[in-house]
C-alpha cells in the first residue's frame, strides 16, 4: 500500500503546496531573489512564483528550477520518502530487505515424502 495521496506524504498538506513552500525556503535560505532564479531558469516570475504557491506548476518548472537552486537531490529525496507505506516498510528498505518475507510450507521444510 503506498501512503501518497492528495494530501502527500506527510497527510497535512496537498503534495503541491508542500513541495512549493520547501522550494520557497530553499530559494531563501540562499539568499537568491525570485528574479534571479526566474532568470537562471529561464522562466517568468510569475512561474515561480505559481510553483512556489503551488499552483498550476509543471514537473518541467520545477525541475528548472531545482536545478537553478542547484537541489536536483530535493525531488529524488522527497520520492523516496513518498512511496514508503510503513515504519517496518522503510526499515526493510533500509536494510535491503524483501518487501515481504517469504513463507515456507511445511512441507519444504525437508519433509520426506513417499
Amino acid at each position: 500500500m503506498n501512503t501518497y495521496d492528495e494530501k502527500g506524504p506527510n497527510n497535512s498538506m496537498p503534495d503541491e503546496k508542500l513541495i512549493g513552500e520547501t522550494i520557497r525556503r530553499l530559494r531563501i535560505r540562499k539568499g537568491l531573489p525570485l528574479e534571479d532564479v526566474a532568470a537562471k531558469a529561464n522562466l517568468s516570475p510569475v512561474s515561480v512564483r505559481a510553483l512556489e504557491l503551488g499552483r498550476g506548476s509543471t514537473l518541467g518548472t520545477m525541475l528548472k528550477v531545482l536545478k537553478a537552486l542547484d537541489e536536483v537531490g530535493f525531488l529524488l529525496d522527497w520520492a523516496e520518502k513518498s512511496i514508503v507505506s510503513s515504519p517496518l516498510q522503510a526499515l526493510r528498505i533500509s536494510r535491503n530487505l524483501a518487501a515481504e518475507p517469504k513463507r515456507v510450507s511445511r512441507k519444504s521444510r525437508g519433509a520426506v515424502t513417499g
